[in-house]
């Protein structure tokens, strides 16, 4: 058992996101580096009913657990049960992870006279389906604009959300992009990882080229039907996808699989630590990022999976999105789909394959990637933001 033993000068940090934290790597990796840099951290979610264990972190870690699981009024639910929490904690700093956890904490915030960081990992009221649901999209308007109105420090996953944030609301949005650790494939897997990997690796099979889709919100206008329907255009002898996370369309893809026979193409993998998620990403051949850029948050978004691809080694192929498109020309290191219709998908991805000198290349070219893009060095701008508000709270 790690033991969380700091002296009393070490300042608490709270952290607050409504994940079940075992798939948040992003949260993972923030908690880590200011673990790192001598604060005492504590981070604060939800517990599922499906939610897996969480393996032993170097900082202490809290699950809520809820009786609603969706709608508003788990939303509600949750933000009281956090606040109470919250009131139980003497933090030095709060550090809000997008908007859903924002209400309580800026209440125990105010209530405890606490500086608070926001991170807004989306642009949410850009995020899809928000437009067809007024009244819901009104609400987290009302929640966002008192939180910008309130808050000093933001910062944001990528520099084109963080533009339009300030546009909005005239307010300096920093940008903390999520890179994986340079060596982030050296994590040592339990036994029971192991195994379940071995079971799961006999259904992909060998000698074919291996396509993976990974995303812990496989949510609907990331692609993922078009690209399961492009696989009846592949050969079954030549291709194989593998789609790993989970979403709302997961149901929708495996009747999609049933009903087409694509069972033989197609293997579909639940959320996963991500500790096990790298294991498959390096088994892959060609990463797949093609979210919707009619969706205004993917428009602008810098896909996670984008980096672990790039990371594994592996090229991508991806849908022209303003923040992926620059990564992707800027390192040479994959190429484009032009629309989202499956047949043309298949012929983008046998194309690939037919260039092998070309794929060669940009697998040379995702070194690159790794040794300039990696959380080690992004991780540097987190550490200013929280040494900025330590020393307002000194100056005060």
């Amino acid at each position: 058992m790690t033991s969380y033993l700091y002296s009393r000068k070490h300042k608490l940090i709270v952290v607050t996101v409504i994940s079940d934290l075992v798939t948040d790597y992003r949260v993972h990796k923030i908690c880590q580096s200011l673990h790192q840099e001598g604060y005492r951290v504590l981070l604060i979610g939800r517990h599922h009913p499906l939610s897996p264990e969480i393996r032993t972190r170097d900082y202490p870690t809290v699950r809520l657990k809820t009786l609603f699981r969706s709608t508003f009024l788990f939303y509600l639910e949750f933000n009281i049960r956090l606040f109470i929490r919250l009131l139980r904690e003497k933090p030095a700093i709060l550090l809000g992870n997008d908007l859903d956890v924002m209400p309580a904490t800026l209440l125990a915030a105010r209530i405890k006279k606490t500086p608070v960081v926001y991170d807004t990992h989306e642009f949410f009221l850009g995020m899809a389906g928000m437009d067809r649901k007024p009244v819901r999209r009104a609400v987290w308007k009302w929640i966002e604009s008192r939180t910008f109105s309130r808050l000093k420090h933001i910062y944001t996953v990528s520099d084109s959300i963080g533009n339009l944030y300030r546009k909005i609301y005239l307010k300096k949005v920093l940008t903390v992009r999520n890179l994986p650790l340079r060596n982030s494939g050296d994590t040592e897997l339990s036994r029971p990882e192991k195994s379940w990997i071995n079971s799961v690796d006999n259904k992909i099979p060998d000698n074919r080229h291996i396509l993976i889709f990974q995303g812990a919100g496989i949510n609907e206008s990331r692609g993922a039907e078009e690209l399961v329907y492009s696989m009846l255009f592949l050969e079954a002898d030549k291709y194989h996808l593998v789609i790993v996370g989970g979403g709302d369309v997961m149901i929708k893809l495996e009747r999609i699989i049933e009903q087409n026979y694509l069972a033989s193409k197609v293997t579909l993998i639940p959320k996963v630590p991500f500790s096990v998620l790298g294991h498959f990403t390096r088994k892959a051949h060609l990463g797949i990022s093609i979210d919707k850029g009619s969706v205004l948050n993917h428009r602008y978004s810098l896909p996670n999976k984008l980096f672990e691809y790039l990371h594994a080694g592996i090229p991508v192929l991806a849908s022209r999105l303003t923040e992926q498109e620059k990564i992707i020309k800027q390192y040479d290191v994959g190429t484009f789909i032009e629309n989202h219709q499956p047949e043309h998908i298949a012929e983008r991805i046998r194309a690939v394959f037919s260039d092998p000198e070309t794929m060669e290349r940009w697998k040379r070219n995702c070194c690159r990637v790794k040794e300039e893009l990696n959380w080690e060095n992004e991780s540097k701008k987190l550490i200013d933001i929280f040494k900025q508000v330590e020393n307002e709270s000194l100056s005060r």
